[in-house]
């Protein structure tokens, strides 16, 4: 096994066993702030469809997370979001657990395309370039559009065939999964990436690949 120092970023399964108890601890922490902020989003910022926040504040959080954490992002994401937009706010326990296939959704595609892209184009597979021209852009389009124009098909899909959306109002409901994350994830990650990505690979809590 490569030494860390030569390791690389990318979409291997489990290239740096094991997964240890700090590593652990870290996701459950962005879990659980996760599932408060996404409530908070919610039932603070709601646009009058179940589930579904205006600015979701807690995906802002969610895409450093997911970049750092590889696999356990969509642990993450799903639990945060079948518990924390879901079944706090009211929706069916199967309508919520659904919702949080959402979120897989989308973190799975941002790592998919980030780490995927990355080599390709020149940029950090974690996004440590995020504030110079190249790295911003990569960011916008990769981090910031493409994976929530996925989950907000998705999350329109599903809220409109179990009857919470009138066909008048999926272009709001669509809006508001698309259009707010961009705001939040364009304003939020960035500061986090360039803030806490140091100090989270530091102490050895970013992922390689999928699992470690």
């Amino acid at each position: 096994m490569p030494s860390k120092a030569q390791m690389q970023y990318g979409l291997k399964w489990n290239p740096n066993p094991p997964v240890t108890v700090p590593q652990l601890v870290a996701y459950a922490l962005a879990t659980g702030i996760y599932t408060i902020l996404a409530w908070v989003g919610v039932i603070g910022l709601p646009v009058g469809v179940a589930g579904v926040s205006a600015l979701f504040i807690a995906v802002g959080f969610g895409v450093p997370f997911a970049m750092w954490f590889g696999g356990w992002g969509l642990v993450m994401g799903f639990i945060g979001t079948a518990v924390g937009a879901g079944i706090l706010t009211g929706l069916p326990i199967p309508v919520a657990l659904a919702f949080g296939v959402g979120d897989v959704i989308l973190y799975g595609s941002l790592l998919l395309l980030y780490r995927g892209l990355a080599p390709r184009f020149g940029v950090d597979p974690i996004g440590r370039d995020v504030f110079t021209p190249k790295g911003f852009i990569f960011f916008f389009i990769v981090a910031a559009n493409l994976p929530h124009i996925l989950g907000g098909i998705y999350g329109t899909w599903l809220l409109y065939t179990v009857g919470f959306v009138p066909p008048e109002a999926i272009p709001l409901t669509f809006s508001g999964f698309w259009l707010g994350n961009v705001i939040v994830v364009t304003v939020i990650a960035p500061i986090l990436l360039r803030v806490l990505g140091p100090v989270v690979e530091r102490f050895g809590l970013t992922n390689y690949g999928w699992l470690t």
